[in-house]
C-alpha cells in the first residue's frame, strides 16, 4: 500500500506520513488537498509526495488519509517547489511557508457536501445507496454531518466515494465558518404553458381578471428575461408572496443557482483606444520572444512617470493570452487596485480577477477556486496574488517593483514579493516585468550586471512634458509669516490658480491623523504611549490620542496630565490638519481625504478615486497612497507638505525612499492636455536629493547613492540579515541577544561576516515588549545568497537546545527593509 507525506500549515518542517486507503489510491498525488486524522480530530494538508510503503515505515502503525478535498492537485508542483525554496531562503519552517499558498484557516475540520450528478442507475442498489440518493437532488448541496444525522447511518462517507467512482453523486468540502462559499440564490423560470392551472392560463390569455393583472405582469416580465434572480424580481417590484403563489401554483420554476460573492469594481475610467508609442512597441518586440517560445528572462522597465508602462504591461498580456497561457500582475498598493482593473478590463473583459486584503474569506476562496480551474486569465493584486494557483503561467508583471510594501514584515516567512516574482517566473520558466519609474537600487544593480534586461522609457505619451518642480523654503516662510508655516504663500496662490481654471490639486502628507503630538507649553510634557516608546497622534475626530503601533486608544486631555495647565499645543501637521486648514483657506474649495482612516471599508478607495475623477472635488489630500500610480488628467498642481519627513530615519536606504516618494508625487501632475507644476516645501533645500529631484535625473541620484553604499559595504554590496529579539522582559531579551550573537561569532568561519549587536531596536519597546537586534552584514563576494548565514541562523535559533530554552520570541528577517 503506498503511503502520503502530508503537510500541515504549522511550524515544522517535516511532513506526516498516512497509508492511501485502496479507494483513493487513484486520487491522491502530489499537491492533493487531503482530510486526514490529526490530533483529537481532522484537518486538511497537502501530499508532498506519494511512495511505496517501506523501510523504517513498513513497520509502524499508520493512519489513513479519510478523503481528498478535490478531484485533482490543488497545489501545482511548482508552487511546492516554490515555498521549499521560501523556507530556506527566508529562514522559515516549510509548514509556516505552506500557509501562503494554504492558509492555517484552511486547517480546520472541513465538512462535505454531496448532491446528485449523474443518472441513477435503474438496476436496483444495495446497502445505504438507495437511503442516500432518496434525500439528494442535483440543485441542492446537502451536509454529509446532517445526512447521517437524518438517516441514522454512520459512516456514510464509503458509500459517497462508491458513488463518486461511478459519477452519480460530486462532493466538495467547505470550512465550517465557509459555508456559504459559493454564494446561492433563487433563480425563476416559466414552466411550458401546458403545465399550468386551466384557471390561471386562461385568466392570462384573456387578460380580463382584475384580480390576475399583476400575475400576468409578473408573467410577462419572466417571460421577457429568463432565466430570472430574485434580486431582479424584487427590483422590478414584484412581491415574495405573488411569486411563492405562482411557483406552487406550478406556473414558475424555482432552483438554486451559484453566482459570485466578487463585487463589481467602484471605480471606472471613460473608454480611450490607447495605440502603442514606438518606444512601448519596441520593448514589446524584446519581450515577444519569450512568449513565443518559453524562457525565463527578467526585464526591468525603467519608465519615467507617465510613460505609458501600464498600457505595456497590457499589451503583453494580450499577447500572453493569445498563446492561451495566463498572467500575474503585482501591484504594490490596494489603492492602486481601482483604476488598475478598471483600465485592464477595458482591454480584457471579466478575464481578470483581484485579490487583496479587503475581500472576504468566502470572496477570495471563490477567486482562487476559478484561478485553480483556470477560469480567470489575469490574476492582480498585492504581494500575495503572486501564489495565485494559475495553471498555464505565461507571465508574470511587478509593477512600482521598488515599493517596500512587497516585503511581508508581519508574518512569518517575511519573504519580498518581487523576489519571489522573480525566482517564480525563473520555476515556469517565463519571462517576468519588474516595471517602475524610481526602480530599485539593487534593482538597477542588477540591471548594470546584466542580471536583468534593461529597458528605459524616456518620453511621456503624447508628447506630454514632464512637470515643473519648484523648491520652497521653510525656514524663510517661518521668518515671513512668524509662525510654523502649514501652506506656504506661493502653493496658496498655485491653489487658488487651480480653482480658477477649474483644475485639481493633490496634496501630500505622508502623515494620517491631526497632530503626532500634543505637548504642554506650560511643563512641556508630552502625551506618550504607556505600551510604546513612541507619541501618541492626535485624530480631532472624537478627540481621540492613538497609538499607530498598538493601536492604545485614550480620549485627548483638556488640561495636562502632569501641571493641570490649559495651555495644550497641538504640535506637528497630519493629513486631518491639512484638510481643515484647507478648508479655512478655501472656504468655497472642495475637499477630498485619502490616508488609512478613510479607507477602512471595502471599496472606500474606489468610491474616493471615483469622486475625485468625476470632479466632485478640486483637492485631494492624501498620504504616501496617493502619490503612486494614479493617473487623473484634471491634475495640474502637485503640493509636497513637507519633503523632510523620512530623511533623518537611521536607516541607509532612507535618501533613496524620499526620493522615490518625491518623483512618484512630482509624476502626478501634468497627466493630461494640461501641463504640470510640483511644488515641494522643505526645511533643507540644499540636501543632494533635490538636485536630482529638480532634474528629473534618476540615473544620476542612483550613480550617487550607489558609491555612497559601495563606500560602506551596504547592499547591493552586501546582504544583510536583521535578527530581532522580543520580550517582556528587557533584561533577559539583552542577555539572549549576547548569547546569540557569541554563538554566531564562533560559527562565523573564515569571517565571511559581521555580526553587529545586540542592540537595542530604534522603536525599543511596542505594546510592552521590549525589542533588540542583530545585524548581519554579509559581502557578496563571498557568499552571494548568504547560504552560510541562513545554514546557521536556522540551527542556532530553531535547533539550538541551549537558546531554545529561553523565554523570548525571535525573527528572522533576511533582506531587511525597515529596521524600526
Amino acid at each position: 500500500m503506498n503511503i502520503a507525506r502530508v503537510l500541515f500549515p504549522i511550524p515544522t518542517d517535516e511532513p506526516f506520513s498516512y497509508l492511501i486507503p485502496e479507494i483513493l489510491q487513484e486520487s491522491v498525488t502530489a499537491g492533493s488537498q487531503v482530510v486526514a486524522p490529526f490530533g483529537n480530530g481532522f484537518q486538511t494538508g497537502i501530499v508532498l509526495e506519494v511512495k511505496k510503503r517501506d523501510g523504517e515505515e513498513a513497520g509502524i502503525s499508520l493512519k489513513e488519509i479519510h478523503d481528498v478535498v478535490w478531484d485533482r492537485p490543488y497545489v501545482q508542483s511548482e508552487l511546492l517547489e516554490l515555498i521549499r525554496w521560501i523556507s530556506e531562503y527566508y529562514v522559515a519552517y516549510l509548514g509556516e511557508a505552506l500557509r501562503l499558498i494554504h492558509p492555517a484557516q484552511n486547517m480546520q475540520r472541513q465538512v462535505l457536501q454531496v448532491r446528485l450528478a449523474g443518472e441513477i442507475p435503474a438496476q436496483p442498489l444495495r446497502g445505504n445507496n438507495t437511503e442516500l440518493l432518496e434525500n439528494l437532488s442535483r440543485e441542492t448541496w446537502s451536509d454529509l454531518p446532517q445526512l447521517e444525522k437524518h438517516l441514522g447511518i454512520k459512516p456514510l462517507l464509503p458509500t459517497v466515494q462508491r458513488l463518486r467512482q461511478q459519477g452519480i453523486v460530486e462532493t466538495r468540502y467547505l470550512p465550517p465558518t465557509s459555508r456559504r462559499t459559493f454564494k446561492e440564490v433563487d433563480e425563476y423560470h416559466l414552466n411550458p404553458q401546458e403545465q399550468w392551472p386551466a384557471e390561471i392560463l386562461s385568466a392570462y390569455q384573456e387578460g380580463t381578471a382584475k384580480k390576475s393583472a399583476r400575475a400576468n405582469s409578473l408573467i410577462d416580465f419572466l417571460d421577457g428575461n429568463q432565466p430570472c434572480l430574485r434580486p431582479q424580481i424584487i427590483k422590478a417590484d414584484y412581491s415574495d408572496g405573488l411569486v411563492k403563489r405562482l411557483v406552487e401554483a406550478g406556473v414558475i420554476l424555482r432552483q438554486k443557482k451559484t453566482v459570485e460573492r466578487v463585487q463589481e469594481n467602484a471605480y471606472s475610467e471613460p473608454e480611450k483606444p490607447e495605440p502603442l508609442t514606438g518606444e512601448q512597441q519596441e520593448f514589446a518586440a524584446i519581450v515577444e520572444p519569450y512568449l513565443e517560445n518559453p524562457g525565463f528572462a527578467a526585464f526591468l522597465l525603467h519608465g519615467i512617470t507617465g510613460s505609458g508602462k501600464t498600457r505595456i504591461y497590457i499589451d503583453l498580456i494580450l499577447r500572453t493570452l493569445a498563446r492561451g497561457k495566463q498572467a500575474i500582475v503585482l501591484i504594490p498598493e490596494i489603492v492602486l487596485t481601482p483604476q488598475m482593473m478598471s483600465r485592464f478590463r477595458r482591454y480584457l473583459g471579466e478575464k481578470v480577477a483581484v485579490i487583496h486584503s479587503r475581500l472576504s474569506a468566502q470572496e477570495r476562496q471563490e477567486i482562487l477556486h476559478k484561478a485553480r480551474e483556470g477560469r480567470f486569465s489575469v490574476v492582480m493584486g498585492p504581494r500575495s496574488a503572486i501564489f495565485a494557483p494559475l495553471p498555464n503561467l505565461g507571465l508574470i508583471v511587478v509593477d512600482e517593483e521598488h515599493e517596500p510594501s512587497y516585503k511581508q514584515n508581519d508574518a512569518v516567512p517575511r519573504y519580498n514579493a518581487r523576489d519571489v516574482a522573480v525566482y517564480r517566473a525563473h520555476l515556469n520558466n517565463i519571462p517576468i516585468v519588474l516595471g517602475s519609474a524610481t526602480p530599485s537600487i539593487e534593482s538597477l544593480f542588477n540591471a548594470r550586471e546584466e542580471r536583468y534586461r534593461y529597458f528605459y522609457l524616456g518620453k511621456r505619451i503624447n508628447t506630454r512634458h514632464m512637470p515643473r518642480i519648484h523648491l520652497v523654503d521653510l525656514k524663510t516662510e517661518w521668518q515671513r509669516q512668524g509662525e510654523m508655516p502649514v501652506f506656504s504663500e506661493n502653493l496658496m496662490l498655485k491653489m487658488e490658480a487651480r480653482l480658477v481654471c477649474k483644475e485639481q490639486a493633490i496634496l501630500l502628507q505622508n502623515r494620517r491623523g491631526f497632530s503626532p503630538f500634543i505637548q504642554c507649553n506650560e511643563c512641556g510634557h508630552i502625551e506618550r504611549c504607556p505600551n510604546c516608546d513612541i507619541t501618541l497622534t492626535y485624530h480631532k475626530h472624537g478627540r481621540r490620542l492613538i497609538c499607530h503601533y498598538c493601536n492604545y486608544d485614550c480620549e485627548a486631555p483638556s488640561t495636562c496630565p502632569n501641571c493641570n495647565g490649559f495651555d495644550i499645543l497641538f504640535k506637528g501637521i497630519g493629513t486631518q490638519k491639512i484638510e481643515e486648514m484647507g478648508r479655512e483657506r478655501f472656504a468655497h474649495a472642495r475637499f477630498l481625504r485619502m490616508d488609512q482612516d478613510t479607507t477602512r471599508g471595502k471599496g472606500d478607495h474606489g468610491r474616493i478615486l471615483q469622486k475625485f475623477r468625476d470632479h466632485q472635488a478640486d483637492f485631494l489630500i492624501g498620504t504616501k497612497m496617493i502619490a503612486k500610480g494614479l493617473d487623473f488628467e484634471q491634475v495640474t498642481l502637485v503640493g509636497v507638505m513637507n519633503a523632510d519627513q523620512g530623511l533623518q530615519f537611521p536607516d541607509f536606504r532612507a535618501s533613496e525612499k524620499v526620493f522615490q516618494l518625491l518623483v512618484q508625487a512630482a509624476g502626478r501632475a501634468g497627466r493630461g492636455s494640461r501641463s504640470g507644476e510640483v511644488l515641494i516645501q522643505t526645511f533643507d533645500p540644499l540636501h543632494y536629493i533635490f538636485k536630482y529631484l529638480m532634474q528629473h535625473d534618476y540615473r544620476g541620484f542612483y550613480d550617487r547613492e550607489v558609491e555612497t553604499r559601495r563606500n560602506l559595504e551596504y547592499p547591493p554590496f552586501s546582504r544583510l540579515a536583521l535578527v530581532r529579539i522580543l520580550g517582556p522582559s528587557e533584561e533577559q531579551v539583552y542577555h539572549f541577544g549576547r548569547e546569540l550573537a557569541r554563538f554566531l561569532w564562533a560559527a562565523n568561519e573564515g569571517e565571511k561576516f559581521q555580526v553587529l549587536g545586540p542592540a537595542p531596536a530604534p522603536l525599543m519597546r511596542i505594546n510592552n515588549i521590549f525589542r533588540y537586534q542583530i545585524l548581519i552584514k554579509q559581502n557578496r563576494r563571498k557568499d552571494p545568497t548568504m547560504r552560510q548565514v541562513r545554514r546557521i541562523l536556522k540551527e542556532s535559533i530553531y535547533k539550538n537546545p541551549d537558546l531554545k530554552k529561553w523565554p523570548v520570541k525571535v525573527q528572522i528577517d533576511v533582506d531587511p527593509l525597515e529596521i524600526l
